[in-house]
């Protein structure tokens, strides 16, 4: 029944287009009634199509993405059903009119929103994507901060020696920190000459590695280093790899006394310190991977030519 008493109040409880309603706390049946029927009016149309759309793309996200990003795309796709689901035909005049909505708070967020909705719209083929042709939105590139070498070392100073060898060998490989933490034993070369990187954009996308020569500061290092498990860092409480380690150098920086950096900061300063030192970029694009790499002669001749004309420039960070 679509209006009854609880508790001695009345209310409505409907289904309209797979959707319910219900409202509660009427003083009379006939109030409740009308309330009833303006809500059954003014009740819109859900658009099934894209509700599938998000969730087959929610889907294949938790299959091919981390969990971090399928938890991101499920709160994006809460956020914009209640906006999209009950159109007919989302038109580019629609995304336009939410991602001007969203700009208002963040030109970099509505980007975002925009890269999402274009990749939810691409995922089925055969229509055409309502984001085509609408520009992203207008950004003050930000300066990246790049920690100076004096607060690098004071980090380094008060690190403990697992925390310290950790550090080092983000900044003299120049790495990813999800690179770092999946560095294995048999990625390093038995005479310590080189180490070989893996990152991966996706769970089910081909694997990318590159090759990176050794100085002699990360050599000493990766000799102290356990090679018994696995993985060489590990996560002591479980045994396993790291995967985020957001806290660690937030909490060295307030202890050394320091302006907070992060990880991604780290691949900067190793950038800088050799673009100062006169190393060519393209040496410095293969050792960041930023292109593919290929584990030729020519390719770690060239890496250590760069390199053997002085002193490895980042050896100075030990």
């Amino acid at each position: 029944m679509a209006i009854y008493k609880h508790k001695g109040k009345w209310m409505y409880d409907f289904w309209k287009n797979e959707v319910r309603y219900r409202k509660g706390g009427f003083l009379d049946k006939q109030e409740a009634i009308e309330s009833e029927a303006r809500t059954r009016s003014t009740a819109r149309l859900i658009n099934m199509d894209f509700v599938k759309l998000c969730e087959e793309r929610l889907d294949d996200v938790k299959t091919r993405r981390s969990k971090q990003y399928f938890r991101e795309m499920e709160l994006f796709f809460q956020k914009i059903t209640p906006v999209f689901a009950h159109k007919r035909r989302i038109g580019k005049e629609d995304i336009v009119e939410y991602l001007n909505s969203v700009a208002q708070k963040s030109f970099a967020l509505a980007n975002k929103h925009l890269r999402w909705l274009k990749a939810l719209f691409n995922h089925k083929e055969g229509i055409i994507n309502p984001c085509n042709g609408i520009d992203p939105y207008p950004l003050r590139k930000k300066e990246k901060y790049i920690p100076p070498m004096e607060d690098v070392k004071k980090v380094l100073k008060v690190a403990t020696k697992e925390q310290r060898n950790y550090l080092l060998t983000a900044i003299h490989t120049a790495g990813r920190i999800r690179e770092i933490n999946r560095l294995k034993p048999e990625d390093i070369h038995k005479d310590y000459s080189y180490v070989i990187l893996r990152t991966r954009k996706a769970k089910n996308s081909d694997e990318v590695e590159r090759i990176v020569p050794v100085n002699k500061v990360l050599k000493e290092v990766l000799k102290k280093l356990p090679m018994d498990g696995e993985y060489i860092f590990t996560n002591k409480r479980t045994k396993t790899k790291y995967d985020y380690r957001d806290k660690l150098l937030a909490r060295l920086c307030e202890k050394a006394d320091v302006r907070p950096f992060t990880f991604h900061c780290l691949r900067h300063l190793s950038a800088s310190v050799m673009a100062d030192a006169g190393v060519p970029i393209t040496t410095i694009q293969k050792v960041l991977g930023h292109q593919r790499a290929t584990t030729t002669d020519i390719y770690l001749k060239s890496i250590h030519a760069s390199f053997e004309k002085g002193t490895n420039p980042l050896e100075a960070i030990k």
